[in-house]
C-alpha cells in the first residue's frame, strides 16, 4: 500500500516485523526516510513488561518522531507514535497522516492497542500505567477520533502560520486565505494531495487555489504554474522533501518571496524553469550538507620538552 504522499513500508520492515513475533524481541523501532517507512532500533526482552517500557526512552530522540511497535504479548503489539513538541511542523503532520498506511500493510489484527506520546516519559513504565489507567477510567477515543483530535490541535498553528507568511511585503498587508485555501494547504500537509497551486490576485489581495490534487513526475509542475498571473506552488518533491515555489511573470506585479517554512524555496519568472533536472538539482545542492574539513592532529608537546622549531 502506498499512501498518496509516495511513501510505502519497505520490505525490510515488513520482513523484520514477521520475524520479531517469533524472536525474542519487545520492542521494533520505525522512522519515515525518503519514500518509505524503514526498521530501527530494537530491544531485547526483560523480566517484565514494565521493564521492556523502561528501555524504550532512551532510543527516543528529542526532536525526532517515529513509530514504536512494542510487544505486549506472542503476536500481540501496541503501535505507538512518538512525536515530539519540538519536531518541525511538516513531521508532525508526516507521520500522523502515514499512520494509518503502516497499521495496514502491516497487519491490523496485530495491534490491539494504540499510543500516542510527545515525550520521552510517555513511553517509559510510568507512561504505560498512566496509558491503562487513562484508557479504563473514560470511555476510549477511537483511533479516527484520537487523529482528528490532534489534527484539529495543529490545524490552527498551520493556518496562522501560513496566514503571517503568505503577506505583501511591500504593502505590509495579509493577504486573507478563504476556508477553501486553508483547506487545500491542510490537505497538502497531511499528505491527501501532493501539489497544490495557489494564484495571487494583487489588485483584490487575495489567495486563490487554482490546483490542488496529485502530480506523477516532476516536469508536470511547469506545466499547471501559470505565465501570466503570480502564483505560490507547494509540491512534494518525494515523501520527506517539500518545495516551496514562487512564480512571478515579469509582466506582473510581484510580491516578494515569503519565507514559508519549507525545505526548498525557489523563485522563478517563467514556469518553463521548472523542469525535473533543475529540480532535482535544487534539491540536491539544498539537502547535501557541506564537508567541513577538519583540523589535523597535533602531536602535544611532551612535558618538560621545547617545542620543535623549523629552522630557517
Amino acid at each position: 500500500m502506498v499512501h498518496q504522499s509516495g511513501i510505502h513500508v519497505s520490505l525490510a520492515l515488513e520482513s523484520q516485523f514477521r520475524s520479531t513475533s517469533t524472536d525474542s524481541i519487545c520492542m521494533l523501532q520505525a522512522h519515515i526516510s525518503g519514500e518509505s517507512v524503514e526498521p530501527g532500533a530494537t530491544q531485547s526482552q526483560h523480566n517484565t513488561l514494565l521493564d521492556d517500557f523502561d528501555s524504550i526512552p532512551k532510543l527516543l530522540n528529542d526532536t525526532t518522531p517515529c513509530y514504536l511497535l512494542i510487544q505486549l504479548a506472542m503476536d500481540k503489539w501496541a503501535f505507538a507514535t512518538y512525536i515530539s513538541d519540538r519536531a518541525n511542523m511538516w513531521s508532525k503532520m508526516l507521520y500522523a497522516a502515514t499512520k494509518a498506511m503502516v497499521t495496514q500493510t502491516l497487519g491490523k489484527s496485530h495491534f490491539i492497542d494504540m499510543m500516542f506520546g510527545t515525550m520521552q516519559d510517555d513511553f517509559s513504565s510510568a507512561g504505560y500505567k498512566r496509558h491503562c489507567v487513562h484508557a479504563e477510567s473514560s470511555a476510549p477515543l477511537t483511533e479516527q477520533e484520537q487523529e482528528l483530535e490532534w489534527i484539529r490541535n495543529d490545524e490552527s498553528k498551520v493556518a496562522e502560520v501560513l496566514i503571517m507568511d503568505l503577506q505583501c511585503s511591500h504593502a505590509r498587508a495579509i493577504y486573507p486565505l478563504h476556508e477553501d485555501t486553508k483547506r487545500a494547504i491542510w490537505e497538502f500537509a497531511s499528505g491527501t494531495v501532493n501539489f497544490v497551486l495557489l494564484t495571487i490576485d494583487s489588485q483584490k489581495e487575495t489567495v486563490n487555489v487554482e490546483y490542488e490534487g496529485s502530480v506523477q513526475l516532476h516536469y508536470e509542475m511547469k506545466q499547471r504554474v501559470p505565465q501570466n498571473v503570480p502564483s505560490y506552488a507547494l509540491y512534494w518533491f518525494d515523501g520527506s522533501t517539500h518545495m516551496f515555489v514562487y512564480s512571478c511573470p515579469s509582466s506582473s506585479k510581484c510580491v516578494h518571496d515569503l519565507g514559508v517554512e519549507f525545505d526548498i524555496h525557489m523563485e522563478v519568472d517563467n514556469p518553463e524553469e521548472l523542469n525535473a533536472e533543475a529540480l532535482e538539482s535544487e534539491v540536491s545542492s539544498r539537502l547535501v550538507k557541506p564537508v567541513v574539513a577538519q583540523p589535523k592532529f597535533k602531536r602535544p608537546v611532551p612535558p618538560n620538552r621545547r617545542p620543535r622549531t623549523t629552522p630557517s
